[in-house]
């Protein structure tokens, strides 16, 4: 029901959202942010669940005002704080972490001795929360079970009087607060070790004559190998993204989720990958910051818009160029080199949509050498466009020499027509390799002026800028600074306190991906 619903308002919105699937247990900040706090209770309401347990002969373990509720408290920014019932017996304590224990009229708040302080105040939030909650279920169960979602905003303000809230501290428990965990009994004190972070991944898929699922993976991948005929998986060990081209086929866009749990299945039985990590269906020209992180992002290449030759014409001649089709910059009046008609002709075959070899039950067959040739295609245009610059000098002197003879020239101050058009073409190549040439320097990173302002920028180094200390430049500072670029706070840190933060220098920090850098700034508040 929840799937067909999410497909249905995917579809009213002509495919913007970025919809995905997720699983209890491996939300993502982005998701965990959206509910705060995020509290999940045992059991369920819904008819699913009850028949559910029915059949399998299981308790049910369903959240109620007067039972007894083990709550763990973790995490401690927007993007990371979740509240989970956990089974209420002692070896669920940790020291490391915080615990809320709910017994008849009272709630335990339980700290930890190795606890955050961050994670005591999430507790006593989320101890105020149950209080609330206990008084709707007080309300919903003897007053107006049928009318309690109509009046939640009402009774959510009620607090049972019968509820009080107590402290205990690890090592100072009472006996009523062994006693309702079934008596005292060891627990651990490790911290509780989180999924090692890996690089992304991007790769292609295809589908053999057998139709098994086979992928390749596209290595030192970039912005530029998201082609708007593919379909292609960007695997982050975390997350798993598919992301669809706008100029796929409507079949393959309907089936992302199959290609993408495909993908899981294989992955987790090769890979050790999660068979519940989230997974998302991304749409060209609506990818999310969570997705567009993991690249060097150009918004104006996410924007142009025309198939893959298109937009690589476009970038390299200039958007006048690029809505001539190949055919026409052949023609006489263009006066182009014939290798550039070739190329241009190869990248036409390469990116029509008529040229591929595609099967009609599945999605793809030949993705991958599809991909290859249009890549191919792109590269062979640049090169010419290049090699046509390099031998500009040696064909000037060879257009001189078709003038007509001397004793047949106009009079002086006057031009004949054929010089003319000889002027305008060199003139034209000149300017469209000028600005081919200028183009393929800056979508190769070899502008060096302005790369290095933007390292500068990125780093931070600036020495007349002012320092603060940490706990005015979290995103949920109680005493926040104002004044700066909210977007780099950490470059706002002193050197000594940066690395205390973030266990190294800013210059490693600065050298790390960018996807790697909003992580860490994610996990330290500081996003």
């Amino acid at each position: 029901m929840a799937a067909r619903l999410a497909t249905n308002m995917f579809n009213s919105l002509k495919g913007r959202p970025v919809q995905g699937c997720i699983f209890q247990g491996k939300e993502p900040p982005q998701f965990i942010a959206i509910f705060q706090p995020m509290v999940v209770l045992k059991g369920g309401m819904s008819s699913g669940y009850k028949a559910y347990i029915a059949d399998k002969g299981l308790n049910d373990e369903t959240y109620t005002a007067d039972c007894v509720a083990l709550v763990r408290i973790s995490g401690t920014s927007v993007h990371n704080n979740k509240t989970v019932q956990i089974d209420a017996v002692a070896t669920s304590l940790n020291s490391n972490e915080c615990f809320l224990l709910q017994s008849g009229s009272s709630i335990f708040t339980w700290h930890g001795n190795q606890s955050t302080f961050e994670q005591q105040q999430l507790a006593s939030k989320v101890a105020e929360f149950l209080k609330v909650v206990e008084g709707v279920f007080f309300v919903e169960q003897k007053v107006f079970s049928s009318l309690i979602f109509e009046s939640r905003h009402v009774v959510g303000i009620l607090v049972m009087p019968g509820v009080a809230v107590k402290f205990a501290k690890e090592g100072t428990e009472n006996s009523s607060f062994w006693f309702a965990l079934g008596g005292k009994q060891s627990y651990t004190s490790k911290k509780v070790t989180h999924e090692i972070v890996r690089d992304p991944h991007l790769f292609t898929f295809s589908f053999d004559k057998e139709g098994k699922f086979e992928v390749e993976e596209v290595y030192n991948f970039s912005q530029d190998d998201l082609l708007t005929e593919d379909v292609l998986i960007l695997d982050t060990h975390a997350e798993v993204f598919v992301w669809v081209g706008q100029s796929v086929e409507s079949k393959e866009k309907q089936s992302a989720f199959e290609i993408g749990q495909k993908y899981i299945d294989v992955a987790a039985s090769l890979e050790g990958l999660s068979p519940y990590v989230p997974l998302y269906k991304v749409m060209e020209g609506n990818e999310p910051c969570f997705f567009t992180s993991y690249f060097s992002w150009d918004p104006v290449k996410a924007t142009a818009h025309g198939n893959s030759f298109q937009k690589k014409a476009m970038l390299l001649l200039g958007a006048g160029h690029a809505v001539e089709s190949p055919d026409k910059s052949n023609g006489s009046s263009q006066g182009g080199p014939t290798q550039r008609a070739s190329a241009l002709a190869a990248l036409s075959s390469a990116f029509n949509p008529s040229s591929g070899t595609r099967s009609g039950g599945t999605p793809r067959s030949s993705g991958t050498s599809q991909g290859s040739q249009r890549a191919a295609a792109v590269a062979a245009l640049s090169q010419v466009l290049t090699a046509e610059k390099k031998r500009s000098p040696e064909s000037s002197p060879a257009r001189s020499t078709r003038s007509p003879p001397s004793e047949a020239s106009p009079p002086a101050g006057t031009k004949s027509e054929h010089e003319l058009s000889e002027v305008e073409n060199s003139k034209e190549d000149s300017e469209v390799d000028t600005v081919a040439d200028e183009t393929l320097l800056e979508s190769n990173g070899n502008d060096s002026e302005s790369k290095q302002e933007a390292e500068q920028d990125e780093n931070g180094s600036e020495t007349n800028q002012s320092t603060f200390s940490y706990e005015q430049l979290k995103a949920h500072s109680e005493n926040p600074v104002t004044g700066i670029d909210f977007k780099r706070r950490e470059a706002y840190l002193s050197d000594e306190e940066f690395q205390t933060v973030f266990r190294v220098t800013k210059e490693a920090f600065y050298k790390l991906p960018k996807w790697k850098q909003d992580m860490h700034k994610k996990k330290f508040d500081l996003f």
